[in-house]
């Protein structure tokens, strides 16, 4: 099941990546020539691929993964709004209790998102079985450490997307500057339309690094904010799983 959702996840990034890069082309193209040439790498609509065009799709995907990321992070957060356990300073947690609480997280444990309610339950769990605060404790700090860890996973994607954009820019500078070279060898220095076709080489190498470097920028923002939010939220749910339940338990 989890590998058809990936399918289709991949099959729906294909889709919006290709409609993404013709609506892209078709912005630019109608730019002055400066700026179709740095956005785009060609002044005209035509078949041919530029480097521009494969790293506007490895920024909409990069992006499409962002907005993955945040609607995921908003369905996380939204589990902060119930209720499991009591957050009065005086309650206790008896055997009663927290038979009502293992009731109450059970089944928004099953949510991928629902990390909090987890988290509640096996700690829950882990108490009922050994009677321990020291070693339940010690379940919750191996349990954020493996969330954290988590988050740096799902991240990896978007991660190589960013390295992979300026590689792609970079490329595009040395093959500019490859055919600029190679202009050279082949013309004569009294041709006066050389120094043109070397511009407009040069100008290739330079723009793809330019265009590169924007959009990983771009990219590099939003990821680092959005990875130090998931992190933070993973950080606040094992403080409320501390202060109103661990600290609460009545141990036998």
């Amino acid at each position: 099941m989890k590998n058809q959702i990936k399918s289709k996840s991949y099959v729906e990034f294909f889709i919006y990546g290709s409609v993404g890069l013709i609506l892209i082309n078709l912005i630019f193209i109608m730019l002055p020539t400066f700026w179709a040439n740095l956005f785009l790498g060609k002044t005209q609509l035509e078949l041919s691929v530029t480097f521009q065009d494969i790293m506007w799709v490895c920024f909409i995907f990069g992006f499409l993964i962002i907005k993955k990321r945040q609607a995921d992070l908003k369905q996380m957060s939204k589990y902060q709004k119930n209720q499991y356990l009591p957050d009065n300073f005086e309650d206790m947690i008896d055997d009663d209790v927290l038979t009502d609480i293992i009731i109450s997280a059970k089944a928004d444990s099953k949510d991928e998102m629902g990390l909090l309610p987890d988290m509640i339950l096996q700690i829950s769990l882990q108490f009922r079985t050994n009677n321990s605060i020291a070693l339940t404790s010690d379940l919750l700090s191996k349990q954020l450490e493996l969330f954290l860890h988590s988050v740096e996973l799902r991240y990896n994607n978007l991660k190589y997307i960013i390295w992979l954009i300026p590689s792609l820019g970079f490329m595009g500078t040395v093959y500019g500057i490859g055919l600029a070279v190679s202009k050279l060898g082949e013309g004569s220095l009294d041709d006066p339309s050389l120094l043109t076709t070397m511009s407009a080489n040069l100008g290739i190498a330079f723009n793809t690094t330019l265009l590169a470097l924007i959009l990983s920028v771009i990219l590099q923002f939003f990821t680092q904010r959005f990875e130090a939010e998931e992190e933070s939220l993973i950080n606040g749910f094992g403080k409320y799983v501390m202060d109103n339940l661990i600290n609460k338990i009545i141990e036998k």
